[in-house]
């Protein structure tokens, strides 16, 4: 008979004894893992835990893991504290925090959210700080609180929450320090704040891997909060290590790391951020193609809407440029962006993952000197050039020079990397194929890239001059050649055929045989030098330019095409020809008197001291010329401007415009009593357009009073000109003699004569071989040089531009002729025309860097301080408001005797 066997009902008949081994056996396969753990970590070598610190990166020297102090601790909490602070490993990589804001509310409700959504044990270090704030115990004591786990929080899977315990039991609830709370007393804007919290979690990062509780393989996400973001699922996490983390294959052991960062969705469905032309936000429609291409997951966004953004940590402290400028979210989330783009893979919108953030005021238009550094840092010239183009239509104030000087002080930035645009990808392409909102910056004309490319020919090399002109010709069409070989006829202007050092060859035309034969310059022989020749400099420039016959010839065709139409009267009829001599003979008081007067000539800045210790009037010149009856250079004033600018020209009127002999302010609109006349030209009515307005204006002035002056002056409404010394200068024997050719001084009976264009000679980029004069203090040209430009130069150079850049052009158009701008230094090597204030140029000194400055690196040959303004300058810019009056009063000794 057999043995009977025991059973066990719920085991379908197995023995007991091998249900109990099975149980045991399992018992020792879950455990075994666990007991080697908490062996590793009873023998791991002492870790010093972070405390929540308010004012410094010390690390404390307390106990790491969970900061339990009872001493009864079993080993499998041992080994659950090391899960605490080893994560989950390379492909669940920790996420360090870095939640930037001023509002301590916003900042909790940040964090709050940080833990109630976030597994703990993935959480490596949440960082706060709170900028433009003292020291608050009570908001660190909340903090505390949400760090020991007075809030609902995740251990992995399980919900946990640890009301407030007595003292003496709060150390076996309590949590490890996860947040680490800076102060900023002093305000220091998103991109520091946001810098600061990374280099405590870079420190941070270091002592793990060096107490071995961080292994190489795991490379930390960085989570950037904005105060007041929340987060509002706890399934953001997949989704980001998804984006960010691809995990290895079975059995691998290294996981692929992906170059580029996440934003969360606060648009709406299917939107994301872009910004438009002038760098100001905009909500757009994401691609379609790349919604299904992720089935509506995710899909790019050319910007950060700032509430929360991710990436790895690494791609943060690798970005090219980390400027702590940026003091605001936008500024500072669109460099993140741009860098991301331009240097890296780019910005996916996370559209699944919620989070809350209410934007507290909508980003401000960028200023000019922001916009400006934001071209300076990622565009190439020609972009950069386009983008003022687009930028200055919003900004209708700005001009050329401010923009260059907000770029240079930009390019100053140690954080820039000159040459990063053509390391990383062009804007060009971002505007391209990521921001739709900046393609209209591309459509911009393409006389900037002329100018570009004609600056670059320039600077090459005979060499490479003769190999680039062969190529061209291989690639001409046979008719093309010989439409070209066809000579032109040039009755009025003579071209030398023969050119001196030191002008640009291929710029110069040469004349045709007839050309040679129409003007005949008289041979004298009773030739008187001037007491003192022209510098070597100044003759080199005056021999490249051929006098010519300064005889008036009409080429206004009718006045029926540009830029030749003509000016309109008030009631909007074509033909008016304004009484330019109308302020000369009823010239208005000066307006400024009593407390006004006093206050302003009170001031005692560096304005003050250039023009009471260095700068003068030479009034005594003036009156011993006006005693001697001799003949006087007549002075034809021009000034542009607009509408909206007729307010400036009152004070222009009361001061220094009454002085000249002839006087014009050219605008869209005429106003008689200002003595604004509307001359028309091609194109809007707006800075970018303004090369098509002066057009106009120099045509306008040749057309109708060309005969009657000698020299012809041209400003903006911010230009104060000094025009006694200019009337002084101009009459003075260097510039008689230049006028003449250069050896000789003229006796009054020449009908020709050498063109004259004068101003401040600025070298473009610093290149010697591409010298304009600045338009800002104006430039002066004698009859020739006016005839030069508007009879030949005007019609068949640059005729349809649209650009702001018209004082470049009115060089390169007489470089040309072989009219390079004229030398205007004092003898001692002071400058007669100032782009700026006079206060400006008192105190500016050489950087240690000229090449940094743009000011430095465009100028020839500046001096620094009170010396950089000749004694009798003749024009300063940027003269507004008041301070027109002021610098009048100064200067011709209208102060009152107390303030004087």
């Amino acid at each position: 008979m057999a043995t009977p066997v025991l059973r066990n009902n719920r085991n379908s008949g197995k023995p007991k004894a091998d249900y109990t081994r099975a149980n045991i056996l399992l018992a020792v396969a879950c455990f075994w893992p666990l007991a080697l753990m908490a062996l590793l970590s009873a023998s791991a070598p002492h870790v010093e835990e972070v405390p929540l610190t308010t004012n410094s990166f010390e690390l404390s020297q307390q106990h790491s893991g969970l900061s339990l102090t009872s001493k009864l601790r079993s080993n499998l909490r041992n080994v659950l504290d090391r899960v605490d602070v080893m994560g989950y490993g390379p492909t669940h990589p920790r996420v360090a925090f870095a939640v930037v804001g001023d509002d301590p509310e916003q900042l909790v409700a940040t964090v709050e959210s940080i833990f109630s959504k976030t597994d703990l044990n993935r959480i490596f270090i949440v960082t706060v700080v709170v900028d433009g704030h003292e020291q608050d115990d009570a908001l660190l004591e909340r903090f505390q609180g949400i760090d020991q786990g007075e809030v609902p929080h995740w251990h992995g899977f399980r919900a946990d929450v640890h009301p407030t315990q007595p003292q003496n039991n709060k150390d076996e609830e309590s949590h490890g320090n996860k947040i680490h709370v800076m102060f900023n007393t002093d305000r220091r804007g998103v991109a520091e704040s946001r810098a600061d919290a990374v280099e405590f979690i870079k420190i941070l990062q270091k002592h793990y891997e060096e107490n071995g509780l961080k292994s190489s393989e795991e490379d930390f996400i960085l989570m950037l909060l904005q105060g007041g973001a929340q987060l509002i699922v706890r399934t953001w996490l997949d989704a980001v290590t998804e984006a960010l983390i691809v995990p290895p294959p079975l059995l691998e052991h290294q996981t692929l790391k992906l170059a580029n960062a996440v934003s969360f969705n606060t648009e709406g469905p299917s939107k994301c951020t872009g910004f438009d032309a002038t760098f100001r936000a905009q909500i757009l429609d994401a691609d379609p193609t790349e919604i299904n291409r992720s089935s509506g997951a995710s899909y790019p966004t050319p910007a950060f809407n700032g509430a929360a953004m991710a990436m790895r940590l690494e791609t943060y402290l690798n970005l090219p440029i980390q400027d702590w400028s940026l003091e605001d979210a936008w500024t500072a989330n669109l460099d993140l962006a741009l860098n991301l783009w331009l240097c890296a893979d780019g910005i996916d919108m996370l559209s699944d993952v919620d989070v809350t953030y209410k934007e507290p005021r909508a980003p401000a238009p960028l200023s000019p000197a922001m916009a400006a550094r934001f071209a300076a840092a990622w565009m190439d010239e020609v972009t950069g050039r386009k983008f003022f183009h687009a930028y200055s239509k919003t900004h209708p104030d700005m001009t050329a020079l401010e923009w260059h000087t907000f770029m240079a002080e930009a390019r100053q930035n140690p954080t820039f990397t000159p040459d990063l645009p053509t390391r990383c990808r062009s804007f060009q392409w971002y505007a391209e194929q990521i921001n739709p909102g900046v393609t209209s910056i591309l459509s911009e004309p393409g006389i900037i890239e002329e100018e570009v490319k004609e600056a670059q020919k320039e600077k090459e090399t005979p060499k490479q001059v003769e190999t680039n002109e062969k190529a061209k010709e291989q690639k001409k069409e046979p008719e093309k050649v010989i439409a070209a070989a066809e000579p032109k006829k040039e009755p009025e202007i003579i071209i030398p055929q023969k050119v001196e050092r030191g002008a640009q060859q291929n710029d110069v035309k040469k004349p045709t045989e007839e050309e040679d034969e129409e003007v005949k310059i008289p041979q004298r022989f009773d030739k008187a030098k001037p007491s003192k020749p022209l510098c070597d400099e100044c003759l080199k420039i005056i021999q490249q330019a051929q006098p010519i016959d300064i005889a008036y010839v009409d080429v206004s065709g009718g006045h029926k095409e540009h830029p030749h139409i003509g000016a309109t009267d008030e009631a909007g009829n074509f033909g008016y020809v304004a009484d330019e001599t109308a302020l000369r003979k009823n010239p208005p008081d000066f307006h400024m008197a009593g407390e006004e007067l006093i206050s302003e000539c009170a001031k005692r800045d560096n304005n003050y001291k250039m023009l009471t210790e260095r700068v003068h009037v030479d009034m005594e010149y003036d009156k011993e010329m006006a005693k001697s009856g001799n003949k006087r250079a007549k002075i034809f004033c021009l000034v542009y401007t607009i509408d909206s600018g007729h307010p400036r020209i009152p004070a222009i009127r009361e001061t220094w415009g009454q002085k000249c002999d002839g006087f014009i302010v050219a605008s869209n609109k005429t106003d008689v009593s200002l003595g604004t006349v509307n001359i028309v030209h091609q194109g809007p009515e707006e800075y970018n357009n303004i090369w098509q307005k002066v057009r106009s204006m120099w045509s306008y002035v040749y057309d109708n009073y060309y005969e009657k002056y000698d020299f012809f002056h041209i400003g903006g409404d911010d230009l104060y000109l000094l025009v006694e010394n200019l009337r002084e200068y101009l009459e003075s024997e260097e510039i008689r003699t230049a006028s003449n050719g250069g050896i000789y001084l003229p006796d009054g009976t020449e009908t020709v004569q050498t063109p004259l264009f004068m101003g401040r000679r600025f070298a473009y980029q610093g290149d010697m071989n591409d010298i304009f004069i600045s338009g800002g203090s104006g430039y002066t040209m004698n009859k020739a040089a006016l005839k030069t430009l508007v009879v030949k130069g005007l019609p068949e150079f640059f005729p349809n531009a649209h650009t702001f850049s018209e004082d470049t052009l009115v060089a390169r158009i007489f470089r040309k002729f072989g009219v390079l701008p004229y030398e205007t230094k004092d003898e001692n090597g002071s400058e007669r025309y100032m782009p700026f204030m006079p206060g400006h140029h008192w105190g500016y000194r050489l950087p240690a860097d000229p090449s940094a400055d743009w000011y430095a690196k465009y100028s020839i040959n500046i001096k620094e301080g009170p010396e950089h303004c000749s004694p009798k300058s003749v024009a300063f810019h940027y003269v507004k408001g008041p301070a027109m009056y002021r610098l009048h009063a100064l200067l011709y000794k209208m102060c009152p005797a107390e303030t004087a």
